[in-house]
């Protein structure tokens, strides 16, 4: 095949898929498994047969017979084969492969087979196996996934998605995988639901019938039953033994002399028969034996000669060792008793020039990873940081995502990754997108010298560090990157990448600083260069970018319409399961809750909350999604399901450094407390973070701009509930007049809707008409009911007659507010008298022995009421519902 001839759409004519997608073409299956088949056909309904044994007895053999008969059985039957390697370790690459198997099978995957060509899965691997699980259930037939050599890929990360896909998806699917050991899965709990088969070794013997068919007149008798017993019916010991019989380099009478292990008897005869082998063919299996799977091509160059077809041609009668893969027998990998067989009698010199050689044509072929581990077996530690260089470097990280970039690095070793500055940029590049500052950093620190003395390096820093301020929110220096597309030309001539990069970087700098028209001026700007680069991935962070800032500013459907070209971007390019989506998502949940649509929020939230555990993000992300989750969880659900979420917020804050999002948690906690009337707990913890010293220093627009905002919602909710509302009202309108002035109209607006209420309680009802008509009118013309259910319903007197076009607008709003109390349903458990005394002793401090004496009890009968209410409040320790029972109300702090 030439390759420069490819086709990188079928994935039939790309080269690192033979011998992956179909199952060798070997002259093995010359012996039926009928047995064996019968036997797999009796358990063809088993979500799961497992095949372990030592490699040689015919697993392989046994799973292409098994896939024929299949197809045999039924002309549409799916029917997938996949033949694994260490590279599939790499759990996005195995399920990209999975993925493509399936699709040569005839399964319709639909979006995710760009995804999977392109080795862009999503960075979540779950989500493909539930995308994956979606297409099973779209297809509704049986479908058969053969995965061969399974020892090979074997890691946590493919062991969990395949237990995901053998849980969830047996109806459909029916894994046979072949491995050499025993995979680390719950077998025995597997085998106590009857989800698998086995066959170990001891099934795939060849019996003596099987044996002579291999042989034929030329072995008969008792010969044939003394090679029977010295191989322990081995498939490939006596697969050797026929070709060493055939070539005449042995004879019947000499089997009776081997002795010891069936490995013994193979390595004998894989040395007589390649010792026999003239020079050139000895001397041709030796060189390629390093290779994974070769053509001609890769093996001229790995060798540098040009004699390979020829000698391919030669070597044809030595199927059980030299396997062809495709039908043209143009592809070929060795057994692997005979490939290890032949490595350790190649020389250490020569190994390192074959890898060297073949890591250029990998890379040249678009095999990175492998590329990369041949340079480094072949002690060529600069070949394979140039192929990486050449590849792209750090913007791999961008392209391939960081499962693919993490595979790659880890092949180098960590003094390898911090001497050379390109690998030190791109370790820091993927350890900002994996949330670790300290060691991200580190790791630019260590750059920044060496980058100084080169341009191109210079120019990766700067970018690299644009990204780091993002992840972990540093801003303090707001003309560090520029703002126009000019500027960024000017720092970064003919390098949209960088410019896009750092235009990004003042984008979400500007968002910051509250600064909204810079955001849209720079978020546009990065959009160009992204479009430029063909980036789906940095246009749609563009776009979120500019649709915040437009929200804040109350441009309220432009951002709405740039959200929506976003989640279709996003879903075209990395599918309707992507984490990307499931970012733009929290975006799109908080355009839901300004328009009241706040039950149609939690299938966001939850998919915020499943892509933000595992997926880089940013403070508007973390921020944006918090709030909607906390103040929607309130009114839905509760208090407690509102203070978990809180909980969760501030442990992303404390996880990635973000100290904003610590200083919202703290004024968000503040606000529910109050809603819920927990006013003197409220009270205690708006002391702790002395969000009043806070709420005076925080200048609009700047830094402090979101925090001033929670803050002065949260205060005033305090004061709303300790019967201040004079104090609430004035604090709401001077923070709404200093948000109007800097622009930022949308936080205004939830500040002006409060304050009404704040000074009808102020003014026994007496609010000006003039007043509540400005307060309303946004809400009105952008539909922003969604504020009206925040303000609650308090703000029930204010609201346009039922019978105008205004009122009718906002009827849902209306109907929703008349169903709530002054303040969110608090679920709680019931508890008995008892509980309660055991609850009040609990909190004052005692011990078990002392609360039974208290309450003239045996300690038993103590440790049985706290069991009760440990389950009531979902906790596992005397604190926590110590903690809960105060949050609650049930107890005084």
């Amino acid at each position: 095949m030439n390759t420069q001839d490819r086709d990188d759409d079928n994935p039939a004519n790309a080269w690192m898929w033979f011998g992956k997608l179909a199952p060798p073409h070997t002259q093995l299956e010359t012996v039926p498994r009928d047995a064996l088949l019968a036997d797999m056909r009796a358990h063809a309904t088993c979500p799961l047969a497992l095949l372990v044994s030592a490699p040689g007895f015919g697993k392989t053999t046994l799973l292409s017979q098994w896939r024929r008969a299949l197809l045999q059985a039924s002309d549409s039957a799916c029917v997938a084969w996949l033949s694994l390697d260490e590279a599939d370790a790499e759990v996005n690459r195995f399920l990209a492969y999975m993925l493509l198997a399936l699709e040569e099978a005839g399964l319709d995957i639909g979006g995710l087979s760009p995804l999977a060509r392109s080795q862009r899965l999503d960075e979540q691997p779950q989500r493909t196996v539930a995308a994956l699980l979606q297409v099973l259930a779209r297809h509704g037939q049986p479908v058969t996934l053969i995965l061969d050599d399974y020892h090979r890929a074997e890691c946590a990360a493919v062991d969990e998605a395949l237990l995901t896909l053998l849980e969830r998806g047996g109806r459909w699917l029916r894994l046979v995988v072949s491995s050499r050991n025993r995979p680390s899965w719950p077998l025995a709990a597997l085998r106590a639901r009857g989800l698998v088969h086995e066959l170990d070794a001891a099934s795939l013997t060849l019996s003596m019938a099987e044996a002579s068919q291999i042989f034929g007149a030329a072995l008969e008798g008792s010969a044939l039953a003394t090679l029977h017993a010295k191989t322990e019916g081995w498939a490939v010991a006596l697969q050797l033994a026929r070709l060493w019989l055939a070539r005449g380099s042995g004879s019947a009478f000499g089997l009776p002399s081997f002795s010891g292990r069936v490995s013994e008897v193979a390595e004998y005869l894989a040395e007589q028969i390649v010792d026999n082998l003239p020079a050139d063919c000895r001397e041709f299996l030796l060189e390629t034996s390093l290779l994974e799977r070769f053509n001609a091509d890769l093996a001229d160059v790995a060798r540098g000669r040009d004699d390979s077809a020829r000698l391919l041609a030669r070597l044809s009668q030595f199927d059980a060792l030299l396997v062809p893969l495709d039908p043209g027998r143009s592809w070929f990998r060795y057994h692997l008793l005979l490939a290890d067989f032949l490595r350790a009698r190649l020389p250490a010199a020569r190994a390192r020039e074959i890898h060297r050689a073949a890591a250029v044509w990998l890379a040249r072929n678009d095999d990175l990873v492998k590329a990369v581990s041949h340079a480094l077996a072949g002690d060529d530690t600069a070949l394979a940081l140039r192929l990486v260089v050449d590849a792209g470097g750090w913007e791999l990280v961008l392209r391939k995502g960081i499962r693919y970039t993490e595979n790659l690095l880890s092949q180098f070793d960590e003094l390898a990754t911090r001497a050379e500055p390109e690998l030190t940029l791109m370790h820091a590049y993927l350890q900002a997108k994996l949330g670790k500052e300290a060691l991200a950093l580190e790791l630019l620190r260590l750059a920044q010298v060496a980058a100084q003395d080169t341009p191109a390096l210079r120019r990766d820093y700067g970018a690299i560090e644009a990204m780091v301020h993002v992840y972990f929110d540093v801003f303090d220096d707001y003309e560090r990157w520029p703002v126009t597309g000019n500027a960024a030309q000017q720092r970064n001539p003919d390098d949209p990448l960088a410019q896009g990069m750092q235009l990004c970087a003042r984008a979400v700098g500007s968002l910051a600083w509250g600064r909204m028209d810079d955001v849209v001026q720079a978020a546009r700007a990065a959009r160009v260069q992204m479009q430029l680069i063909a980036s789906p991935l940095g246009e749609n962070y563009c776009l979120m970018h500019e649709a915040l800032a437009l929200a804040m500013t109350g441009q309220m459907a432009c951002s709405r319409q740039l959200l929506s070209e976003a989640l279709r971007q996003a879903e075209a390019n990395f599918g309707t399961d992507s984490s990307l989506k499931g970012i733009v998502g929290c975006f799109w949940a908080q355009h839901l809750y300004w328009q009241g649509e706040w039950k149609e929020t939690p299938p966001w939230i939850r998919d915020g909350n499943a892509t933000l555990e595992q997926t880089d993000g940013w403070l508007d992300v973390f921020a944006s999604h918090a709030e909607v989750a906390w103040r929607t969880a309130l009114r839905l659900e509760g208090l407690q399901p509102a203070l978990s979420v809180l909980d969760d917020a501030a442990r992303t804050g404390r996880e990635r450094h973000l100290d904003r999002l610590l200083h919202l948690v703290q004024a968000w906690r503040v606000d529910l407390l109050s809603q819920c009337g927990l006013a003197a707990q409220a009270l205690q913890e708006a002391r702790a973070a002395d969000l009043e010293s806070a709420a005076g220093h925080l200048p609009v627009p700047g830094l402090g701009w979101r925090r001033l905002e929670a803050v002065t919602l949260a205060l005033a909710r305090l004061a709303l509930a300790n019967g201040a509302s004079a104090a609430a009202q004035a604090r709401l309108e001077a923070a709404a007049g200093m948000f109007e002035q800097a622009g930022l109209m949308l936080p205004a607006w939830r500040f002006r809707l409060l304050a009404l209420v704040a000074r009808r309680k102020a003014q026994d009802g007496d609010v000006a008409p003039a007043l509540v008509q400005a307060a309303m009118a946004p809400v009105v013309r952008f539909g922003l009911s969604g504020l009206l259910l925040e303000t609650g319903p308090a703000i029930l007197p204010f609201l346009p007659d039922a019978n105008s076009e205004a009122g009718q607008s906002l009827g849902a709003a209306v109907s929703q507010l008349r169903g709530w109390q002054a303040h969110p349903v608090r679920r709680r458990a019931q508890f008995s008298a008892k509980e309660m005394q055991v609850l009040a002793l609990l909190a004052s401090g005692q011990s078990n022995k002392a609360i039974a004496r208290g309450l003239d009890v045996s300690e038993n009968t103590v440790k049985f009421h706290l069991k009760q209410i440990f389950q009531k409040f979902g906790v596992d320790n005397r604190a926590a519902a110590v903690s809960q029972a105060m949050q609650q109300g049930l107890l005084s702090p």
